[in-house]
């Protein structure tokens, strides 16, 4: 099995260096992790030929169904994350214990202010996409190739190297963890751009990624954070899970007790 999946992506690398060789490719803009933070996304100051989103566009955030309506007219490639999957069917996102209540709260609130459609459009995204741009390949997942809505993987992870076996593409973005790196090995790109709605790198700025030629940065942006904190404070839900969700969006960690916040690399959203 494995001589064949290595086959297949030797054949799919041969026909995109051929294309590669002929010419332009668009300029892609990557975003992960948006969780209904319409305030983050509509800020984004980067232009693009394409944009890509690698899921969880809804829960926690207070604006689910313009960041939906945003991101159905505006992506060309989205996929499903764990949080688009729990609201579009009722499921346990399988969240890390400091973001359950939470979760569970914002989730109620989210299904009550979508539309049928939007939550059909959420249900019917792909777990992953595979795609060929001015012959580089890409692999799209929320998670990792293997587990593509609930595996976390932080960026020093020797498993990157099996997951972009499965991928067998030039490039590999992935979310989940919302914090942004790209790692190289041998030859293949695993890129995760952070998260636009919800940033856990130690600052409260959104981030995401652009591609362009064969080359990938990560970027990020100020946003009105306190316009954002408004719109939470205004959800019908607890005002121990506003704060908490403000706070997170204030500090770029995640609260752990009332006088200690930690740098979130292990603990799942």
């Amino acid at each position: 099995m494995r001589n064949g999946l290595k086959k297949r992506n030797e054949k799919r690398r041969g026909a995109a260096e051929k294309q590669r060789r002929r010419g332009d490719t668009p300029k892609i803009v990557i975003l992960s992790d948006i969780h209904g933070n319409y305030e983050a996304l509509k800020a984004l100051p980067e232009d693009y030929d394409e944009l890509w989103v690698l899921g969880d566009l809804v829960n926690y955030g207070p604006e689910p169904a313009q960041v939906v309506e945003f991101v159905r007219q505006e992506a060309s490639l989205v996929v499903r994350g764990n949080h688009d999957d729990a609201v579009a069917f009722g499921r346990d996102p399988r969240c890390s214990r400091a973001f359950r209540q939470a979760a569970e709260e914002t989730r109620r609130y989210t299904a009550s202010v979508l539309s049928d459609k939007q939550k059909g459009y959420l249900a019917d995204l792909p777990y992953y996409r595979w795609v060929q741009r001015g012959g580089w390949t890409f692999y799209l997942c929320h998670a990792m190739p293997s587990d593509p809505l609930y595996a976390y993987c932080g960026e020093d992870a020797g498993r990157w190297r099996q997951e972009l076996a499965v991928a067998g593409t030039d490039f590999l973005f992935v979310g989940h963890t919302h914090i942004p790196f790209a790692l190289r090995d041998r030859g293949q790109v695993v890129v995760n751009p952070g998260s636009v709605g919800q940033p856990k790198g130690g600052r409260s700025s959104a981030c995401y990624a652009a591609w362009e030629n064969g080359s990938v940065s990560l970027r990020s942006y100020p946003y009105p954070i306190e316009r954002a904190a408004q719109h939470i404070r205004a959800m019908p839900v607890s005002p121990a899970v506003q704060e908490f969700l403000i706070n997170v969006l204030q500090t770029g960690t995640v609260p752990k007790s009332n006088t200690e916040r930690v740098h979130v690399k292990n603990q799942g959203a």
